[in-house]
């Protein structure tokens, strides 16, 4: 594997405890596993409607494109989402054709519908404690769709929730780096699936930052971990074979090893040791500056993370006390302060009250104020084609007006978009302008008027 793949997360206690089922088709409604935990009992129970089957197979792709939508989407307290079906087809790695429309609402209505209890064994990070959690992976779900049979097309725009529990745990940052390039790259659900297993299962789930280079688990206990429908050895060993092979081949496993007999057979499994992602505490902080994960993580391979911690606080310190304003955007700000130390004063002491600010700062600080200027969001639809800028903007959009735009009036927008007869450059300056003077409503309601009818 190379270290330069775009990384993205993974919802630790999901990718632990593994709520999809390693198969390729399923045909059971249920599945009930208990284990034994670092002394804990776990028991992690899954009900679906028997039209659909548990999630499964590509069901896998679904939740893994949920999470980074909502993510990039800068993790709204509500959990909601707005998207339109292409380009959640596109953040799950599929081809965008008929068949995976079908599919993708197919997913979806399997991840609305079915019903998760996991007792003991939720992880509440924060806190430092183990709590149940009962949740549907997507709480509230709504498209649009041209006909009365609900099916998916170019058009459809999705809106959704995802659970309060997974919600509160991503907030939180109990995230782990995803190799979702790699992942999408394997060829079949059941070795994506096998290979977002154990890269949780990689991570200590009290102690995130670390990460063995060694697994060893019980086969039949494993196969429960998998969601593999079957307590004979044999099958087993059958159902991962096929991706033991590929995981081998492509370079995540180094070796996987089976020794014992019957129902006593201990699979060992060895990672290739690769690049160490960055911490989830430092993606956070940069999250919040806004600076994107792609270029948070060059930067740690530029400079490392102590250099970016201090320089960070560095921003901080000369923000509060007023040597650096910033007017538009921090994460410009911050990233010239990173690229360019020399540039910026190292900040002293904070002055007591009595004492007068000083005037050098004040200069200084004016004279910065050029650098910080964030590029006109015109430019970032600069080589786009219509359905792309519509994408970009419908995604920027829903940050801000999710609640304010209704799954039907969003499918209008972006046919609108695609066809020309919006702009998505100056919507989005419009748009992002309303949010600035606290207009939104009144914003939405205009755009509500120009949107063509049907």
């Amino acid at each position: 594997m190379t270290t330069d793949r775009p990384t993205r997360f993974d919802e630790l206690n999901l990718s632990r405890l593994n709520l999809i089922s390693a198969v390729d088709q399923a045909d059971v409604n249920e599945w009930d596993v208990t284990y034994e935990a670092q002394g804990r009992v776990v028991r992690v129970r899954c009900e679906a409607l028997p039209k659909y089957a548990v999630p499964h197979g590509l069901d896998s792709d679904v939740t893994a494109a949920l999470i980074n939508l909502y993510i990039a989407l800068e993790e709204p307290e509500d959990g909601r989402f707005s998207v339109s079906a292409t380009a959640l087809i596109k953040l799950c790695g599929w081809h965008n054709t008929g068949k995976y429309h079908a599919t993708l609402r197919q997913c979806l209505e399997r991840l609305h519908t079915s019903s998760y209890s996991v007792s003991g064994g939720w992880r509440d990070h924060p806190r430092g404690r183990w709590t149940h959690a009962k949740f549907h992976f997507i709480e509230s779900l709504d498209f649009s769709s041209a006909d009365s049979s609900g099916s998916f097309d170019e058009r459809t725009m999705i809106s959704g929730r995802l659970a309060d529990a997974i919600v509160a745990s991503i907030r939180s940052g109990y995230v782990k780096p995803l190799d979702s390039e790699f992942m999408l790259s394997l060829s079949r659900p059941r070795t994506r699936a096998l290979y977002r297993i154990l890269d949780g299962a990689r991570y200590d789930p009290q102690r995130p930052d670390e990460r063995v280079d060694t697994l060893e688990v019980n086969l039949i206990n494993w196969a429960d971990q998998c969601k593999i429908p079957s307590t004979i050895p044999g099958n087993i060993r059958r159902a991962l074979a096929s991706p033991h092979e590929e995981l081998v081949k492509r370079g995540y496993l180094r070796d996987v090893t089976l020794t014992g007999r019957g129902r006593d057979q201990m699979i060992r499994y060895e990672f290739v040791r690769e690049f160490t992602p960055m911490d989830p505490a430092l993606s956070r902080r940069f999250r919040s500056y806004g600076v994107a994960d792609g270029v948070a993580r060059r930067l740690v391979r530029e400079v490392g993370p102590p250099f970016l911690t201090e320089s960070m606080d560095r921003f901080d310190q000369l923000m509060r006390s007023g040597v650096l304003v910033v007017k538009k955007s921090k994460a410009a700000a911050l990233i010239h302060l990173i690229q360019n130390p020399d540039e910026y004063p190292y900040p002293s002491a904070a002055p007591t009250v009595s004492s007068p600010a000083p005037a050098e700062p004040a200069r200084k600080a004016a004279r910065m104020e050029p650098l910080l200027a964030a590029p006109s969001v015109r430019d970032e639809f600069l080589g786009l084609d219509l359905t792309q800028a519509a994408e970009k903007a419908l995604g920027r959009l829903g940050v801000h007006y999710r609640k304010l735009l209704t799954v039907a009036e969003l499918d209008r927008l972006r046919h609108a978009l695609i066809q020309g007869r919006l702009n998505a450059a100056e919507l989005l300056d419009e748009a992002m302008g309303a949010v600035a003077r606290l207009e939104k409503e009144a914003f939405a309601q205009r755009l509500r008027a120009q949107l063509p009818a049907d």
